[in-house]
């Protein structure tokens, strides 16, 4: 390599590095800022409820039993907490610091790695707390949220940057024991080799061809998530404390899902249309519009990032509770990087046009 391109190599990586000093700078403080209003808009007595949430799942006493297998979170803090339940809270403060200063750096970086500037990263990393803002309701935020934030931020890099099959089974691997919110992972493999395989029919190759392996490894890897999700219920659950906590809820103890499309069909139906319920509808239309835009954009690599957003919806339609937006945590990185894309892609067109 001649010296020149040396001397490129060498700034280029000081560049990335000082962008990621900045981006971790920046996370730390957004992290330490969005903790500090969690705590302030939940009231700390609603905020031990979420923390209580986590601790029973560690203790056997889930206030559901669909909370039961999601042990990846809980017990770190009860790591964090050196097995003290007395520090316990301590601990998911801290946890809830880290992990959501996490998330806030994967974005910017998702923002600098794909916008291709630091002023890119900061528009992802301001979409990234505005989102986090706009989704905060008392009382529930639970610490697998957090995680979930982390996990599908790693995922989407992974899909952008063409990373091989291993990389995804690697990720699900991990991610399924915070929530099941891992499968999303497999159906992608699923979705993408299907995608694939119609887009070359539709070019007219003559060698296309279906990559069972992908298809297999997605649907193997939801056998195995369930596997694991029903052990670790039918060892570790002792009671679920829902019935007792709330007799008058409308969610079926004992179940594995409830469907609560009804209830989310009156919530956001509410006759004044105010408040979380129109906070709930301005996101969901904001991701939906966001995700389309960026298929458009390059429909062969990023249209089955966008049919699985669709799908992660539709689940929460169907299964999530809407009047607890912290469920759409989770869209959070779509949304950055679709608004990342997006507006990078608007910037290169009036430069264009200039």
């Amino acid at each position: 390599m001649s010296l020149p391109n040396l001397n490129r190599l060498d700034a280029g990586m000081a560049s990335t590095t000082r962008s990621n000093i900045l981006g971790a700078a920046l996370a730390i403080v957004a992290s330490v800022g969005l903790c500090w209003l969690v705590i302030y808009e939940f009231k700390f007595v609603n905020y031990l409820r979420s923390v209580d949430g986590s601790l029973g799942v560690v203790t056997g006493h889930p206030v559901w039993k669909t909370f039961q297998d999601r042990v990846l979170a809980p017990y770190i803090v009860k790591a964090l907490s050196f097995g003290s339940l007395e520090h316990y809270v301590a601990a998911h403060i801290f946890f809830q610091l880290v992990t959501v200063a996490i998330a806030a750096f994967l974005c910017w970086r998702l923002g600098r790695k794909y916008g291709g500037s630091d002023q890119s990263a900061l528009f992802a990393l301001t979409v990234f707390v505005l989102c986090f803002v706009a989704l905060l309701l008392p009382p529930w935020l639970y610490s697998w949220d957090f995680i979930d934030m982390i996990v599908f931020a790693v995922f989407i890099d992974f899909v952008l940057s063409g990373r091989s099959l291993l990389w995804f089974v690697g990720l699900f691997a991990v991610a399924t024991w915070n929530r099941d919110s891992a499968d999303f992972i497999a159906l992608w493999l699923i979705i993408d080799a299907l995608v694939r395989y119609f887009y070359q029919c539709r070019q007219g190759l003559a060698q296309a061809a279906l990559d069972w392996r992908r298809i297999l490894s997605g649907i193997a890897c939801i056998g195995v998530g369930m596997v694991i999700a029903e052990l670790l219920r039918r060892n570790l659950l002792i009671e679920e404390m829902a019935p007792k906590l709330y007799p008058d809820n409308p969610i079926v103890a004992g179940h594995r899902y409830n469907l609560v499309l009804p209830l989310n069909i009156a919530f956001l139906e509410h006759p004044l249309l105010t408040g979380s319920p129109l906070i709930v509808i301005a996101f969901l239309t904001a991701t939906i519009w966001l995700g389309a835009a960026f298929a458009r954009l390059d429909p062969q690599r990023h249209l089955t990032l966008f049919l699985l957003e669709l799908a992660m919806v539709a689940a929460l339609f169907l299964f999530g509770r809407f009047n607890e937006p912290r469920i759409f945590l989770f869209l959070i990185p779509f949304v950055v990087t679709s608004a990342v894309m997006v507006w990078r892609g608007k910037n290169a067109s009036a430069f264009a046009g200039t």
